[in-house]
């Protein structure tokens, strides 16, 4: 009798015990979700930090994770040759750069994913055209290899047809890198000036606190 007393109330604690964990684990996940703001596109509460890459900017100056490092950063990735996607985007980010304020600190950095043509002289040309003020990269087949690795960003030279007029396949997504080298958001197409804007305040005052 005694045993099966002890056998029951063993298991009565057994229960009481897995009980709390579960109750626990509910309301860790509820105040994760209390706290998680409902902003598209978030990477929140478990952002990607970036590791350390190297690239050449449009100046044919060295560019690396510290130059992303205390501001924020959009970073989209295209190439120079691009007949609609990049265009179009890079119009919608020049619009987004002026309604930010610059006390902000937010920068525009285009990737090429086309590095083989897309020199730096190449890339400033493009870019003057869109907005002075935005950061063009490029670099070696490598170097991108590694940054868009990181980023989670598909794209394919499609050189079938033609080893010097072929096109790249590319995502469009926009990619957000808060002040300290993390990969915090991620902007789905359509891109809408208006909507990225509101979006980017609403990132920034959250992290930001």
């Amino acid at each position: 009798m005694r045993a099966t007393q002890s056998l029951n109330m063993g298991l009565m604690v057994l229960s009481l015990v897995a009980l709390a964990t579960v109750l626990g684990m509910l309301a860790a996940m509820y105040q994760r979700q209390e706290t998680q703001p409902a902003i598209p596109g978030l990477l929140w509460p478990e952002p990607k930090p970036l590791a350390p890459f190297t690239a050449v900017d449009h100046d044919n100056n060295p560019f690396s994770l510290n130059e992303l490092r205390g501001k924020w950063s959009f970073l989209f990735f295209g190439f120079t040759h691009c007949p609609d996607i990049c265009p179009v985007t890079l119009a919608v980010l020049d619009k987004v750069h002026k309604q930010l304020d610059r006390a902000r600190a937010v920068q525009t950095v285009f990737v090429s994913v086309d590095p083989e043509r897309d020199t730096p002289a190449r890339l400033q040309q493009y870019l003057t055209s869109f907005n002075p003020e935005f950061i063009g990269l490029g670099g070696s087949v490598e170097q991108i290899a590694n940054l868009t690795g990181q980023i989670g960003l598909p794209y394919f030279l499609d050189k079938t047809e033609s080893e010097e007029n072929y096109l790249v396949d590319h995502g469009a997504s926009l990619f957000l890198v808060d002040p300290q080298g993390r990969l915090v958001a991620i902007f789905s197409t359509p891109h809408d000036n208006r909507s990225i804007t509101d979006r980017f305040n609403r990132i920034r005052q959250f992290i930001d606190g």
